[in-house]
């Protein structure tokens, strides 16, 4: 018996004058007559074995074995108790709306296994399997709703459904069954050149956003620098504002916020200017400002706020002097 040790959690009910036992004996029929009357119920309180009188010779060690099969899954202690905490924060930032840290927080449970098969009946495991199924639906509405905003129209605030795409991306990558569906999730956003400013500034919100959601302090820790390079990377966008809001709700004393936002600290888009571009043939032009250039290409960014990416080569040898110049300060 010294090897069931630990398996089981003996419990020793009063029949006697109990008005909880007519409600017990309901629930869970006995099979035979006699004493003393044993039962097995596993965690999610399904009965596995109910019978009368004390078992012969090997019968109980029997018993006892063919009901640890059809238990389930156990976890040590310490097992349990991380596995707890991990669904605890994840049903808690789901109930705030904020799917990214409760998809952080419920990945850690991956480590015992698929979330939808760990073979546990424990509390922990059973909440972990419906916590994943609802994320996945929200996550999947969500996504839906954003990109149709993006895609259908031009959106006036293309940022806030872009950190929402960003977002159902990068929770997708948490999850190995989810990880196929990652990279077609912003792959139709990618061709969208109007959008390509907003989405860097999304992409690197949320990148900032899943080190803050860890429940490793380790982790944590490097949140500061995420959003860090975040404020330095995008100075006076929304994108700056947003991250420092964030930043400022965790780390209030950051070293980023006391410095100001100003085109002081942006000298080069404070010097460069609307200006007219040319292609070779001349039979296209614009007037835009400058913002960047990657791969042969440029983005500028026009009068009215949208943003147009063309390709160097096609520039008059005037407007491809004027890029050499910029080409140190983008580096």
């Amino acid at each position: 018996m010294a090897a069931f040790a630990g398996q089981f959690v003996p419990l020793k009910i009063i029949t006697d004058n109990n008005v909880d036992w007519s409600q017990w004996s309901r629930k869970y029929p006995m099979t035979g007559n006699g004493i003393p009357q044993l039962y097995v119920v596993r965690a999610d309180g399904e009965q596995i074995y109910g019978g009368a009188g004390a078992p012969n010779g090997d019968d109980l060690p029997a018993m006892l074995f063919a009901s640890l099969k059809k238990s389930g899954r156990s976890f040590t202690n310490q097992e349990a108790s991380f596995m707890q905490r991990a669904v605890q924060a994840s049903e808690k930032a789901m109930q705030a709306g904020d799917l990214l840290k409760a998809a952080v927080a419920l990945s850690e449970v991956g480590q015992f296994g698929p979330h939808d098969n760990l073979g546990s009946y424990a509390k922990p495991a059973v909440k972990s399997k419906q916590l994943y199924s609802e994320l996945k639906n929200l996550v999947d509405a969500q996504i839906a709703k954003a990109k149709s905003e993006l895609l259908d129209s031009n959106a006036p605030n293309p940022l806030k459904p872009l950190l929402t795409v960003y977002e159902g991306e990068s929770i997708c990558r948490l999850f190995p069954k989810w990880k196929a569906e990652a990279a077609a999730i912003t792959r139709e956003l990618k061709k969208e050149e109007q959008y390509a400013n907003e989405a860097a500034q999304a992409e690197a919100i949320v990148r900032a956003r899943v080190v803050a959601a860890s429940l490793s302090p380790r982790i944590r820790n490097r949140a500061e620098s995420a959003y860090t390079s975040v404020i330095r990377k995008f100075p006076n966008t929304a994108a700056d504002t947003l991250a420092r809001t964030e930043l400022a709700s965790f780390a209030p004393n950051a070293k980023i916020l006391s410095v100001e936002t100003s085109d002081d600290a942006m000298p080069k888009q404070k010097a460069l200017a609307f200006r007219i571009w040319t292609t070779q043939t001349g039979d296209f032009q614009t007037r835009a400002k400058y913002l960047r250039q990657k791969s042969g290409k440029i983005q500028l960014m026009k009068e009215d706020g949208k943003t147009i990416v063309v390709d160097i080569a096609i520039l008059s040898s005037k407007d491809q002097s004027y890029l050499s110049q910029q080409t140190a300060g983008d580096q």
